[in-house]
């Protein structure tokens, strides 16, 4: 079951996250921003404060912590050299974006990786390693890498590097390599012929997953994604494959049923494009299902047999879900997916034939926007993270379920105190009252939809009597919402609501109709 889907107050920044992480009670997020504020503030407001690419609050409170590394890049460009670099006040662009955190198998360690130089002033070279407990920046931990960090994967003994660098150290690595964690380059160099945007570590089964923008892995054509041995860097067995072109895996989520999940997005055809998410076995690289969902995913967080994702899913035809039918498509920028195929595709699409197994489209359906008018993607949310207590999002979205909130917000599961709920929805329009032959009112409605459950009560009020004359229970969805009905044998006019309420008992109620 997912989390409620009601945004909690957490802090703002001023510009996008790219990534975000949850350890214990505090979360971390990175990204290209300056300044950070609290929930309901607009920008500039009281309690603004200077936070640079990083920052951490309570993810019990959502209040801000005073954690605030200064991320910077000394050199600068006199042109924009791309989305992700910021414009200083001289006119001239800096390239200082942290694109990934990642923790240690213990969480004592958060790794930041991006395209920064420095770190509280100290040299810290696109890498560098804090210490969870303390706040404090690891200043014997200094590697040097030569170009963009993308993706990290920490395991018990070795921190696992992916992005666009030459060479790491002195020594030349092609967008992949390893390190001890003293920071020392170890033996492990697999080769790629295009960026790593992801990365993740399974070593108890000798495994890196690689996701990216490569063609082939070891000399081997392998597109966008692929797995190496994690005691060699040799090619592991794989079987899984999506389409040559410009498919990018952007992020890689792994739980302990030997199970890796895929994101990805493509600008192709649609007939051969993959940018939903995918479920792939570990120690074998065989698919177990393909979501067949059209729509870019930048982020995949798994906790509790579910697989949250921060995408703009806007068609799942293949699934028996129909995110939505032709024609009324929208962006669901939030989803929640089963961690394993529990559905049947009925259609063909996106890298699904029908009959294959897909998971299924859960309830949880906060609502986010793709961000302001200026922005450079349009994307809305870029990075997610999840335990069983915790949903947290980050990206450049500025409202969350309609109300401002710039670039976090964190939901909680139901059992959470404080946990916010987001029922049935408006508008809930006022049913339409007629008469059967017989004389007798009949009132037709609209069903509505609710952001975190499937199942809603609807009960219908005849004005005078204090308790509803029907009630009935039907499923609905954002994109399906059935038009229902029911004769009221026992009058002939009268003034008539609706109350809809779903199954964690939030309300709400239609206008009124009155027939005479």
């Amino acid at each position: 079951m997912p989390v409620t889907a009601g945004g909690l107050p957490t802090p703002q920044t001023d510009g996008i996250v790219f990534s975000v992480v949850i350890v214990g009670d505090t979360a971390y997020a990175g990204g290209r921003f300056q300044k950070a504020r609290p929930a309901g503030v607009a920008p500039g407001g009281p309690g603004e404060v200077a936070r640079t690419n990083l920052l951490a609050f309570d993810v019990t409170t959502g209040d801000l912590l005073p954690w605030a590394p200064r991320v910077s890049n000394p050199d600068t460009l006199p042109n924009r050299p791309g989305n992700t670099c910021r414009q200083l006040e001289s006119g001239e662009w800096t390239c200082d974006t942290v694109f990934r955190l990642e923790t240690s198998p213990d969480g004592r360690h958060l790794y930041v990786g991006g395209d920064f130089a420095k770190i509280n002033d100290q040299w810290h070279s696109r890498l560098a390693r804090f210490d969870t407990t303390t706040g404090q920046l690891d200043t014997d931990f200094t590697p040097t890498v030569a170009g963009r960090v993308r993706g990290i994967a920490v395991t018990d003994d070795t921190v696992y590097l992916g992005g666009a660098f030459t060479r790491v150290n002195t020594t030349p690595r092609q967008r992949l390599a390893a390190l001890a964690t003293t920071g020392t380059v170890t033996d492990w160099a697999p080769t790629v012929d295009g960026d790593v945007h992801a990365l993740a570590a399974a070593p108890g089964h000798d495994r890196v997953l690689l996701g990216g923008s490569f063609d082939t892995v070891n000399g081997a054509t392998h597109h966008a994604m692929m797995a190496v041995h994690a005691s060699t860097g040799a090619n592991a067995p794989w079987n899984a494959s999506v389409p040559a072109g410009t498919e990018v895996v952007t992020d890689i989520a792994i739980d302990d049923t030997g199970t890796a999940y895929y994101g990805a997005y493509d600008h192709g055809g649609q007939a051969i494009k993959f940018e939903g998410r995918a479920a792939i076995d570990i120690p074998t690289g065989t698919p177990r299902w393909w979501d067949g969902c059209y729509g870019d995913t930048q982020a995949l967080a798994t906790a509790g047999g579910v697989l949250y994702s921060a995408s703009h899913t806007h068609d799942c035809t293949a699934s028996n879900a129909a995110i939505p039918p032709p024609g009324r498509e929208r962006y669901y920028r939030l989803l929640a997916e089963t961690t394993t195929a529990t559905n049947t595709a009925t259609v063909s699409a996106n890298h699904v034939t029908a009959g294959d197994p897909i998971p299924t489209v859960l309830p949880w359906f906060p609502t986010i926007n793709a961000g302001p008018p200026d922005s450079a993607w349009q994307h809305g949310p870029w990075a997610i993270d999840a335990t069983t207590d915790w949903v947290v999002a980050g990206g450049e979205f500025t409202t969350v379920n309609g109300q401002p909130q710039q670039s976090l917000t964190r939901f909680a599961a139901r059992h959470v105190p404080g946990a916010k709920n987001y029922g049935p929805q408006f508008p809930f329009r006022a049913p339409q009252l007629t008469r059967n032959p017989d004389g007798h009112v009949v009132i037709t409605w609209q069903a509505t939809w609710s952001g975190q459950t499937s199942d809603i009560r609807y009960e219908i009020i005849r004005q005078s009597t204090p308790q509803p004359i029907h009630t009935l229970t039907r499923s609905s969805r954002p994109w399906d919402l059935p038009h229902l009905t029911y004769t009221d044998h026992a009058h002939t006019a009268g003034t008539y609501r609706i109350r809809a309420i779903d199954t964690d008992g939030t309300r709400i109620s239609s206008p009124s109709t009155t027939i005479e």
